[in-house]
């Protein structure tokens, strides 16, 4: 009779192995009688527990004005203020250990799309006290000030109408819009003075989307003048097709192929320009949608726009045309009234080119966080006068609408028509091609992915399924709740006289980020809770106990309540109020290098598992320092006719399907008794 006792520590320097997997080797081998058998007479193991992931467990993660003051109105909800809306974060389904499971979280929130300047930022570590002992998360988002450098040289040109210019009606040729050259070494954008009068010269440059926290895009517009113009920034544009309709050929029809292209930005109804008061119309270059643009109008006049919603009934006034969606509105351009703002040089009136270019020659896009202003540019200087900004007006209409989830995105776009424009700066919060811009590759294995913003992926939510849209993020929208429709039909992103008030701004803080709220929803809540940013399709989330917040719904980083630190800061810490929820899975110990022979159902087959452990320790407990004592014996019979001689002791503990425990820390030990069968 023997007891054996087998540890993963040989001393306090050296390892035997893990603590689910080590090898104790004998100076003295032990000799085995013959026809014996082996039994475990006690453990002791340190378990941290696994946490399991269901299919349907998510939380959600919103980044954005603080909805508090957003939602201030007597008669709307916040709900329809919101200019950001939640993320859906869903943690890929699998039952982990902790370091594995904090591993998951905080994949699951860098590869979902975000705000350029919370891509990627966000870290997942367990959260442990003075003794080691885990205690939850910690969970990091770590926001982006503005990366100062000019990246005007990194940037490439690509055709707005990358498949077909929309210019059919008076040319039947297929083509994008690509009569232009871009030189990145000198940021000259040029007509192609070879194309022929119909092909256009439309074109975003992407590279990385712009600094929205205090970054600029100066662009000189000069050269440009002599016919009407477009500059500005605009979320994500594409067109994509299936391959089938590619095959259509131009001499087939030419109104056929168009018509089975999809534009990124939507239906478009009317590509003019809706006067400051809605009243009236502005002829403009091109049919491209913008959400901010300086333009040289068809009368040769200045006008500055914005992406606006015009709601259901009276778009259906404005244009007499079918909806897109039943009870839905559209979208347009509306010029905002700058020539009310005190701006050096201004005539009191909307300026012509002449005026303009009597003392300007170029304009300055630059962010502040949620808000969009614009300069022009003195002609031959480095000076810039401000002409669109909340410090003159914050009433609609006199300075651009806020910054939301649709266009944290955003990206130069130009459209002329003779000339060149030169782009002097470009910032950005990203280092270039660190930001994924949506890409759509022809032929029969091509196919649409998105970039790395919600625009880009939630555009094609309903054609998801089809090969060849390549979209593999969990998508917010529905057939109910479409996220960019609620997003752009904000309160504050309606047509400039429907709204009351001003506008309300965050801009940027002390530490160079935008002044936004960190906003996690991990629980069941009651409706009209002014702290709900999601969307009907996030309903509801569940994970709150296995983040470590059981007692609440919501983590708000400008919460007062000690689970946060790093408000107004570049690093936003939420730290757990409790121990996350837990499971302990089923665990086995096996040892390989021994004669005996047991039988496993979960692996239908044979197997060297000789005993399994409780779930409960002997004091009740299921994690941390446990010890088990066998109060009944289970003998194994080891096989073996002669006697054995054992040079060493091959340990493991195991799953159900004979996969190592990663569930364990600390020290093993394992005490065995081998006795002659009985």
């Amino acid at each position: 009779m023997s007891l054996i006792i087998a540890t993963s520590r040989i001393d306090e320097n050296t390892n035997a192995g893990d603590p689910s997997s080590f090898k104790n080797f004998f100076r003295s081998p032990i000799e085995v009688e013959p026809d014996s058998e082996i039994a475990v007479q006690s453990v002791k193991i340190q378990r941290t527990g696994n946490i399991t992931i269901e299919e349907d467990d998510f939380f959600c993660h919103y980044f954005g004005q603080d909805p508090t003051i957003v939602g201030e109105s007597t008669t709307l909800s916040g709900y329809d203020r919101l200019l950001s809306l939640s993320r859906k974060i869903s943690p890929k389904r699998g039952t982990y250990s902790l370091s594995g499971y904090a591993t998951k979280i905080q994949s699951a929130l860098n590869d979902q799309y975000d705000d350029p300047r919370t891509f990627g930022g966000y870290l997942a570590t367990i959260h442990t006290n003075s003794s080691g002992v885990e205690k939850g998360f910690d969970i990091k988002c770590v926001d982006k000030g503005l990366i100062a450098t000019d990246i005007t040289a990194s940037l490439t040109a690509q055709p707005t109408y990358n498949i077909a210019e929309p210019v059919y009606e008076v040319d039947d040729t297929i083509r994008p819009s690509n009569a232009f050259t871009w030189t990145s070494a000198s940021g000259i954008f040029e007509r192609d003075t070879s194309a022929s009068a119909t092909h256009t010269s439309v074109a975003v440059l992407k590279g990385a989307p712009f600094g929205l926290n205090d970054g600029e895009f100066i662009v000189e517009v000069k050269n440009a003048s002599a016919n009407p113009y477009c500059v500005g920034l605009t979320r994500p544009q594409l067109q994509i097709e299936s391959y089938a309709n590619s095959q259509i050929s131009a001499s087939d029809s030419a109104l056929k192929r168009q018509a089975g292209i999809a534009q990124m930005f939507g239906k478009k109804y009317y590509t003019g320009v809706m006067t400051y008061d809605g009243a009236g119309e502005i002829d403009r270059q091109g049919d491209e949608m913008y959400d901010y643009v300086f333009m040289l109008d068809a009368d040769d006049n200045i006008t500055i726009a914005e992406r606006v919603y015009v709601p259901p009934n009276e778009f259906d006034q404005q244009l007499g045309e079918p909806l897109d969606l039943p009870g839905s509105g559209d979208f347009r351009l509306q010029e905002l009234n700058y020539w009310d703002n005190a701006f050096p040089g201004n005539t009191d009136a909307k300026l012509t080119k002449a005026e303009f270019h009597a003392s300007w020659d170029g304009v300055a896009f630059t962010g502040r966080g949620d808000e969009m202003e614009l300069y022009f540019k003195q002609n031959g200087k480095a000076v810039y006068d401000k002409v669109i900004s909340s410090t003159y007006s914050e009433t609609a209409g006199r300075s651009f609408n806020p910054i939301g989830s649709t266009t944290y995105a955003l990206y130069p776009q130009l459209d002329i028509v003779s000339g060149s424009m030169t782009v002097n700066k470009y910032q950005s919060c990203n280092a270039v091609n660190s930001y994924a811009y949506p890409t759509f590759t022809t032929g029969a294995t091509g196919g649409y992915s998105p970039g790395d913003d919600m625009f880009s992926n939630e555009r094609f939510f309903g054609a998801k399924e089809l090969p060849w849209i390549r979209i593999t993020r969990d998508l917010s929208s529905n057939s109910i709740d479409n996220v960019i429709y609620v997003a752009d039909s904000s309160y504050y992103k309606e047509k400039h006289e429907n709204i009351e008030g001003n506008y309300p701004f965050s801009n940027v803080n002390s530490a160079g980020g935008v002044d936004y709220n960190h906003i996690f929803t991990i629980n069941h809540f009651t409706e009209g809770n002014v702290l709900d940013t999601t969307v009907g399709s996030q309903s509801f989330p569940n994970m709150a106990g296995k983040l470590g917040f059981a007692d609440r719904a919501f983590l708000d980083s400008d919460s007062a309540e000690g689970y946060v630190s790093g408000d107004d800061t570049l690093t936003i810490t939420f730290t757990s109020t409790g121990e996350l929820q837990k499971t302990a899975i089923s665990s086995f110990i096996r040892i390989p290098n021994l004669t005996h022979k047991s039988f496993n159902g979960a692996q239908s087959g044979l197997s060297k598992i000789i005993y399994q452990l409780p779930q409960f320790s002997n004091d009740g407990r299921q994690f941390g320092p446990l010890h088990f004592e066998a109060s009944e014996k289970t003998y194994v019979k080891l096989h073996n006719p002669s006697s054995m001689v054992l040079n060493q002791l091959d340990i493991q503990i195991v799953d159900s399907q004979e996969k190592e425990l990663d569930s364990l820390t600390g020290d093993t030990q394992i005490v065995f008794h081998i006795r002659k069968s009985k």
